[in-house]
This record gives structure tokens, C-alpha cells and sequence, in this order.
């Protein structure tokens, strides 16, 4: 009886380290579960976060993509607009006056020239206060780049008369822009800025004379694309007269008694041209024709 007793003593210890074991890797599993669960909930609080951040994304994507839409739409409208002006001004015809209602008569003066020759015409539209257009050459505009600086300072229009005066018949197309290009790098230089001229006048008028339709249309593509008009004159002395030798006096009356509303008189940087405008300026306004530049004449209310 002592030994059953004994026997069953010994089995009933033995079992106390095996429950124990299985309690404790119980804990342990338990912990491991737990542990995961920890994970797994950080986990997905991280992840919704994730998740709204990149509906929250998507939503000021959605918003931006929107106004970028709107963007482009007024782009469109613009461009539309744009597209209308350059194939009005591709189609129009070479100018060659202003409104005849305008009571103005325009003064351009083609060619350029040296400060000393240009100081007395700078002072006579100064003093009568009156703005001019100067058709000038690339070439002058680089070798007194200070004085066509000047000019447009004291309110005259700078137009593109090319680089070096070569007429456009003598050109290729790629010579022709590469003369335009090059005046208007030389404006830019010269006034220090971005100068926008919206006049070209062709030298000698070549390319634009009733027999060169051909010439015509092309050349007016090449100007339009540098988005200026190909403005001409209707008064000029020189072909009037027969020549450019006549006398101040003789030029002065020509153009006033020729010249009307809406009038581009045409001079040159020449000693009786030049000489001939004070008496140009008083006479035009005695006829009651206002002297002013081809912007004040042709672009008013167009620019700024």
C-alpha cells in the first residue's frame, strides 16, 4: 500500500513541469498573438492613413487638372484669336496710308544717319513737339546705338528697314529673314530691351511694285511672320518731284500741298529732306492736319 502510494506520488510530480511548459508556451503564443495583433493594427492605421493621403492627392490632382483644363480652354480661345489677326494681317493689303478721317498725317523718315545729322531733326520735333517714325538700318542702329536709343526715349517709332538696305528681289528667303532678324537683335541691343516695331517698309520698294504679285504675296508672308505690316506711304517728294535734288522750300510745299487725313509723308536722312521739316510740321498744321508717328496714326487704341 506505502509503494502504490509512493508510485502515484512520483507520476503526480511528473506532470508538474509538463503543464507548466505548455502554460508557458501558451503565454508565449499568446504574446506572439498579441504582438501581431499590435502590428497588424499600427499597420493598418498606417496604411488608412496612406490611403487618404493619396485621396486626398487624387483629389487636388483632380482640382488642378481641372484648372489646367480651363487654362488650356482660354489658350485655345487665345490662340483662336490670334490665329484670326495673323490671317487678317497675311490678307490685308500693304499700307500705304491711315484712316482718311484721322485728321493726322504721319512723318517717317527712312534710311538713319549720323548724330550730328540727326541732332537738328531730333530738336525740331522736340520743340515742335511731334512724333516721327525712322525708318532706320540695322547698320546704323549698330554703329550708334546710343543715338536710336535716344529716339525711342523721346517717343518715336523705330520700323525695320533691314540690316543693309539690300532689296528683297536680290534675296532668298532665308537671306530675307536673316536681314529682319538681325535689325531687330541690333533695336533690341540698341534700346535695351525687347523692342516691338510693327512697321516694315521694303528699300527701294522692291518686291512691291504693281508687276511683282508674285514677290508681293511672298514677301508679305515673311513679314507677317515677324508680325509687322508692310507700310508703304502715299506722299513723297522724290518721285513727285523727279528727284532728290530739289531745294528745302520746294519739298516743304510739295508735300503739304499733297499731303491729307491719314497721310504717310516719306523722307529720307537727307540735307534738304531733313531741312524741309520745320516747314513740313507748320504747314500741315495750318492746313489743320496734325504731324504724328505711324503708331499715333495707325495703332492708337491698339497699343500701349
Amino acid at each position: 500500500m506505502i509503494e502504490g502510494s509512493y508510485r502515484r506520488s512520483r507520476h503526480n510530480k511528473s506532470k508538474v513541469p509538463s503543464r507548466t511548459l505548455i502554460f508557458a508556451a501558451l503565454v508565449v503564443v499568446i504574446l506572439i498573438l498579441g504582438v501581431i495583433s499590435l502590428i497588424q493594427f499600427f499597420s493598418g492605421r498606417s496604411l488608412r492613413s496612406e490611403i487618404e493621403e493619396i485621396r486626398e492627392g487624387i483629389t487636388q490632382l483632380e482640382e488642378e487638372n481641372k484648372s489646367l483644363q480651363h487654362q488650356y480652354n482660354e489658350i485655345l480661345e487665345e490662340n483662336e484669336t490670334l490665329r484670326k489677326e495673323n490671317h487678317m494681317l497675311r490678307s490685308s493689303e500693304v499700307i500705304s496710308h491711315g484712316s482718311r478721317d484721322s485728321g493726322k498725317v504721319a512723318l517717317t523718315i527712312d534710311d538713319g544717319g549720323r548724330s550730328d545729322i540727326m541732332e537738328p531733326v531730333l530738336q525740331c520735333l522736340a520743340e515742335e513737339n511731334t512724333r516721327a517714325t525712322f525708318f532706320v538700318l540695322g547698320t546704323w542702329l549698330e554703329l550708334e546705338p546710343e543715338l536710336w536709343s535716344r529716339v525711342v526715349e523721346e517717343g518715336h517709332d523705330l520700323g525695320n528697314h533691314t540690316y543693309s538696305h539690300r532689296y528683297l528681289t536680290d534675296m532668298n528667303t532665308d537671306e530675307i529673314n536673316a536681314e529682319l532678324d538681325l535689325w531687330q537683335e541690333l533695336a533690341n541691343e540698341a534700346v535695351g530691351r525687347s523692342y516691338k516695331t510693327y512697321f516694315f517698309r521694303p528699300p527701294g520698294l522692291e518686291g512691291f511694285y504693281e508687276n511683282q504679285s508674285e514677290q508681293r504675296s511672298q514677301y508679305l508672308d515673311i513679314v507677317a511672320d515677324k508680325g509687322m505690316f508692310v507700310t508703304l506711304w502715299d506722299v513723297d517728294h522724290f518721285y513727285g518731284l523727279g528727284g532728290g535734288n530739289m531745294p528745302a522750300e520746294r519739298i516743304a510745299e510739295y508735300v503739304v500741298d499733297n499731303a491729307r487725313s491719314g497721310s504717310i509723308i516719306l523722307l529720307h536722312c537727307r540735307e534738304n529732306d531733313l531741312a524741309a521739316l520745320p516747314a513740313i510740321i507748320r504747314g500741315l498744321r495750318d492746313e489743320g492736319l496734325e504731324p504724328c508717328s505711324l503708331s499715333e496714326l495707325l495703332l492708337h487704341g491698339y497699343t500701349s
